[in-house]
């Protein structure tokens, strides 16, 4: 990708000091270029920013996915120990209702 950037840059500052030379008019094509350059150096100094929050961004995303993945987990343990006690309550009033009945 940096490649890439690299000769997309390159190849913006060809093309501008092409057009400015041909036109004749303009700062010099020495500055042109010097400005070309600059601009290519702005635009890979974003990209990379921009490379580096999508990074971030796929980081907190991962982190987020396991601490959701881990709720869930929390979750069915929860839902399973509830379930196991009101199953123990039903036997237990089962239970009752048929020593009651056998009385």
């Amino acid at each position: 990708m940096r490649a890439l950037n690299g000769r997309l840059a390159g190849a913006a500052v060809a093309i501008m000091l092409a057009a400015l030379i041909a036109s004749g008019c303009g700062p010099s094509a020495e500055e042109s270029a010097e400005r070309a350059e600059a601009a290519a150096a702005q635009a890979k100094a974003a990209s990379e920013r921009a490379q580096a929050a999508a990074a971030l961004a796929k980081e907190e995303a991962a982190d987020a996915q396991r601490r959701a993945d881990h709720a869930v987990q929390l979750f069915e343990a929860a839902t399973a120990e509830f379930n196991d006690a009101a199953n123990r309550l039903d036997k237990y009033q089962r239970e009752q209702e048929e020593q009651d009945q056998d009385q």
